[in-house]
């Protein structure tokens, strides 16, 4: 195969860039100070969104990671997802604490190699909460504690500075008493002097810009990470607030749905709410495709309820429990689920009983429900009538065995059933009787 000059003159200027291309990339800026955000409540979105700044610093072997930190806290599993990050990354993490690192972001806070503290921020007040706002039980209170001291200690231990890891737990547990510290009954939040004099922090700055100088990393290339739009969205939607009220949404107005005409602005509502909640929960790590698929399934399973079996009975009861378990799963703990869930059919209930009350005198209301009845007086029918043919004599031209066919002089043809008799074909029936779909015939003699 013979080439064109042309097409030669194409693959040497191909060859040219790519290994330009590559030597550029294997040369490429390494003194670089990597500056992360981390503000807000803690949720399974911003969880991935620093897992990922993290492993983009370390790909381009930067020389220090900064995460800049102001939360009030948020999910224990995010916090522990985040803490793990740190502890495990790669390259040194330090932290700025922007005003305060309450409940998760304490834990978060001690994770990292050194603590940069504002001067008006706090650090601490981390009492493990359920989804009510009270303290959680002893069980889950014993497991914070031990965290927070094990986060303390190997924060000593790979910094080399003295602290008293009891402070870590008196953070979490209120009846923890340290002498000249914190009373029992109280929990510890440490200002950013006490936490400087108790080994809690390493500086205190004014600002970002101040922390960086005071670490030394002023020579170094600021490159401050961002989220993308999908991670932004994902921890909206993630949101402890946001999820409960996707689901609330979505319940409302697929019930709507069922007690109004065809199929419109309601269900489309319903399914896009319930949409977003699974698919955040999906990016987010916080569930899998098994969750989605035991939902559609328990859907499935009350619409052959509702259209194809009568009655309510096992199809319905299993579609509850599928809907409801697959929830309940997407949640990092049964308790946040079965809250959320409750929050969510509670919320929904009220609120169409509250739509329904107040358009029962709307005009709107009797654009969107099917109020007229077909009554039988009115000459309306939900099924052929036949009362015209009763007393009616017709030719049997399938057997009735006891059921067959019929025709009458008319020539119309009608499914038909004996008395109980085998009757054969060309035998004369009466009708003698017609309820409904049924037709009963006689042989006439």
């Amino acid at each position: 195969m013979k080439i064109s000059p042309f097409t030669l003159v194409l693959l040497i200027i191909a060859l040219v860039v790519t290994i330009a291309s590559y030597r550029e990339a294997g040369h490429g800026e390494t003194d670089l100070l990597y500056v992360i955000p981390l503000k807000g409540n803690i949720s399974g979105g911003i969880a991935d969104f620093i897992q990922r700044a993290i492993a983009e610093a370390e790909e381009r072997q930067a020389e220090a990671i900064l995460l800049e930190l102001k939360t009030l806290g948020g999910y224990a599993d995010s916090m522990t997802e985040i803490g793990d990050t740190i502890s495990k990354a790669k390259i040194p993490v330090d932290v700025f604490i922007e005003g305060r690192a309450i409940s998760a972001g304490a834990y978060i806070a001690l994770s990292a190699n050194r603590i940069i503290m504002s001067p008006e921020a706090v650090l601490g007040a981390s009492q493990p909460l359920v989804a009510d706002g009270t303290p959680a039980p002893e069980k889950t209170m014993a497991a914070f504690r031990k965290m927070f001291r094990a986060v303390a200690e190997a924060r000593a231990q790979k910094s080399g500075i003295e602290l008293d890891p009891k402070l870590a737990e008196a953070m979490v547990d209120p009846t923890i008493e340290v002498e000249g510290v914190v009373a029992e009954g109280e929990l510890l939040a440490l200002t950013a002097q006490e936490a400087v004099t108790h080994g809690y922090a390493d500086l205190i700055a004014d600002n970002l810009n101040e922390a960086i100088l005071k670490l030394g990393y002023e020579q170094l290339t600021q490159v401050t990470v961002q989220q993308t739009p999908v991670e932004s969205l994902v921890r909206f939607l993630t949101d402890p607030v946001i999820s409960p009220l996707l689901l609330t949404v979505g319940f409302t107005a697929l019930i709507i749905e069922v007690f109004t005409a065809g199929f419109g602005v309601a269900g489309i509502i319903g399914i896009l709410s319930l949409f977003l909640f699974f698919g955040a929960r999906l990016f987010s790590g916080l569930a899998g495709m098994e969750v989605v698929f035991l939902f559609f399934l328990g859907l499935i399973m009350l619409v052959l309820e509702a259209f194809f079996i009568p009655g309510f009975g096992f199809a319905g009861i299993i579609g509850l429990i599928a809907m409801g378990g697959s929830i309940i799963l997407s949640y990092a703990t049964s308790g946040q689920g079965i809250a959320s869930l409750g929050i969510a059919l509670s919320w929904s209930l009220f609120i169409v009983s509250l739509v329904f009350q107040y358009l029962k005198g709307s005009s709107f209301l009797d654009r969107i429900v099917l109020k007229m009845a077909a009554e039988k007086e009115q000459g309306y029918s939900a099924v052929p009538t036949y009362e015209q043919y009763l007393g009616q004599v017709g030719v049997v031209v399938h057997p009735l065995r006891p059921s067959g066919v019929i025709e009458l002089p008319d020539g119309k043809r009608l499914d038909v059933v004996s008395e109980g008799a085998y009757v054969q074909v060309g035998k004369k029936v009466k009708v003698i009787v017609v309820e409904g779909r049924r037709i009963l015939v006689r042989v006439e003699e």
